[in-house]
């Protein structure tokens, strides 16, 4: 059974963006580039791939992303700004899970690698399709917006938060407002590695 799981890298200020993200600046300004530089430290490539030169431990972050994901969830406004990947997605060309209101045209999406669906009525119809397609790996879910609609309607198993040593003031929280009880989350693992700290949680789910 696949485990969904919230996977991303944040500022020290709880920001996966700085502000004003979009297609000139994916990660928003005010330096947003720099909360993945723990991706980028390194020199060697991993898994044929530049996008990914981490360093140290990083690495071991890296190639467990790469043994586990099997499906990912994002939102429509981070599928716009980096254009659908190209039709792939870097991580085991992943087949993708779109959340939107009003799906593009099929002549305007990217092919490639990735199978990528629109997905027109909520969450859980996202998740339960990302956990079918993904098998016995893992579902994964980027950007603040899918995630938060997760963790409010308890389908997240899992929170797994790369901590990097920069403050961005304003932009895209991770986490928002939410309302009923608060979350418990249960300590997994704590890896320090360059440029960022590594924490993973399991929900308590009642």
């Amino acid at each position: 059974m696949a485990r969904v799981m919230i996977d991303l890298t944040m500022s020290l200020d709880g920001f996966i963006a700085g502000p004003g993200d979009g297609e000139e600046h994916p990660l928003g300004k005010r330096g947003g580039m720099h909360i993945f530089d723990w991706y980028t430290s390194g020199a060697e490539p991993m898994h044929n791939n530049r996008l990914f030169r981490p360093e140290g431990v990083n690495r071991e972050i890296v190639d467990r992303m790469y043994a586990e994901l099997g499906a990912a969830i994002f939102g429509r406004r981070t599928y716009d700004i980096t254009h659908g990947w190209g039709g792939t997605f870097p991580v085991n060309d992943a087949p993708l899970f779109i959340l939107t209101h009003t799906p593009p045209p099929p002549a305007r999406v990217p092919r490639g690698k990735s199978k990528i669906t629109f997905i027109t009525d909520g969450i859980e119809h996202a998740v339960a399709a990302a956990k079918a397609a993904a098998g016995d790996e893992s579902v994964g879910i980027g950007g603040a917006s899918a995630g938060q609609q997760a963790l409010r309607a308890g389908l997240v198993d899992e929170i797994f938060v790369h901590v990097a040593p920069y403050l961005l003031g304003d932009g895209v929280r991770l986490f928002g407002p939410f309302e009923g009880e608060g979350i418990t989350l249960e300590k997994l693992e704590v890896v320090d590695g360059p440029l960022a700290t590594h924490l993973r949680y399991r929900v308590v789910k009642n």
